[in-house]
């Protein structure tokens, strides 16, 4: 960055731990070319101080409340973990005082971070990074922290936005009913190893079907009509297997599900490592669910694991409805294979025709790398969001 950077306060409710996924890997992705003593970061865990992988520090903004005893609570009065993030002092607020950020950007991924963005909000232009459409349909009771009203009332508030999608941005406009100048923003790649040897040849033997990632609600479904499908091509003979790298907590959760699905235990594999555990496999799977409960999920949120699937160098396969953000992305680049029948026939079939087609598996995964190479190299979005946010906070009506 050749001109004096703009101290940005990162405020969210995500995990920006060295172990994180989702939305707290997508940010210590998007920061990690940001110069240290340039950001400030005050994340809703209840983990004392600590540093992210940048050398930027953080601070515990939430501390939760004990579960027992507000549970029962909270399906009369609301959100009260919320409620208390809104109203308890900030941490360490000569810290911040001492930072003088210039511009906050606020990543709520759920009621607490709405109510951190609250209570540290200042003078300074605010842009507001959305990642789904979760706001548009929080719900519970209102009565002591009321989200829905909260979060739109940020927005407006907002500068500028961020979102995760095109058509998460779409959404932003049509429920607010107004527009603020705006970026997409896809969690970006490092593309520092240069050319991948996966990109050469396809392997050989045991035909491997990998999901890495968390497996919450929003990929359930498909995930579990994938990992079937594999279980029903391997007892008809194909020498096929589905591997699933993940944490114990979803691995424990569906554990009776994938031991009778034959599902291999891959673990959870840290980021650094992930796209060697990728390389080893022939088909990456991305899992949107069909279910209409999820519906605002599945057709607004690009997954993190995408652009992570793209630069591995391995063919994917979108299982997810028709518009589900994450398949349209990739068929618009037609750089992966797509079902968007979770049927078994359909499922099937498409498992058999990735495995018939093996050889041309590398034809298939050179195009997602030439897309993921050209627009979501680290070096090209880290400069698009640097440059949006300075723009937001010199701008004469921020």
């Amino acid at each position: 960055m050749s001109e004096t950077p703009l101290r940005v306060l990162l405020v969210t409710d995500a995990d920006l731990t060295v172990g994180s996924r989702g939305a707290g890997r997508t940010l210590s992705n998007l920061f990690s070319h940001y110069p240290a003593d340039a950001l400030l970061a005050i994340s809703g865990c209840s983990t004392a101080p600590y540093v992210m992988e940048g050398g930027h520090r953080v601070l515990a903004g939430a501390p939760g409340l004990p579960g027992r005893v507000v549970d029962p609570l909270r399906r009369v009065v609301g959100d009260l973990d919320a409620a208390w993030a809104r109203r308890r002092p900030l941490p360490e607020p000569q810290v911040i005082t001492d930072f003088d950020p210039q511009l906050m950007l606020a990543v709520p991924t759920g009621s607490v971070g709405v109510a951190l963005a609250e209570r540290c909000r200042s003078a300074v232009p605010l842009v507001t990074y959305l990642m789904d459409d979760w706001l548009s349909h929080a719900s519970g009771a209102g009565f002591v922290f009321d989200t829905p009203r909260r979060g739109r009332a940020l927005l407006r508030e907002s500068a500028g936005w961020l979102a995760v999608s095109p058509y998460l941005l779409d959404a932003m406009r049509s429920d607010l009913g107004v527009d603020r100048p705006s970026l997409v923003v896809h969690n970006p790649v490092s593309l520092d190893c240069g050319e991948l040897a996966a990109l050469a040849s396809a392997r050989t033997g045991r035909f491997r079907v990998a999901y890495a990632g968390s497996v919450w609600p929003m990929h359930w479904d498909a995930v579990a009509a994938v990992a079937q499908g594999v279980q029903r091509l391997r007892e008809a003979g194909t020498d096929i297997e589905f591997v699933l790298f993940t944490d114990r907590y979803f691995w424990g959760l569906h554990e009776a599900d994938w031991r009778r699905w034959g599902v291999v235990d891959g673990g959870l594999v840290p980021y650094a490592g992930l796209g060697a555990a990728l390389e080893q496999c022939d088909l990456l799977l991305v899992a949107s669910s069909f279910e209409a409960s999820q519906a605002h999920m599945s057709r607004s949120s690009v997954q993190t694991k995408v652009t992570d699937y793209m630069a591995a160098g391995r063919p994917i396969l979108c299982c997810g409805p028709r518009d589900a953000a994450s398949n349209r992305l990739l068929r618009e680049h037609d750089c992966a294979y797509v079902t968007e029948d979770r049927s078994p026939a359909a499922v099937d079939a498409m498992l058999g025709m990735c495995v018939a087609a093996r050889a041309d598996g590398p034809a298939m995964a050179r195009r997602a790398w030439d897309v993921v190479r050209r627009e979501h190299g680290m070096d090209t979005v880290t400069a698009r969001l640097y440059e949006f946010l300075r723009r937001i906070a010199t701008s004469p009506s921020a």
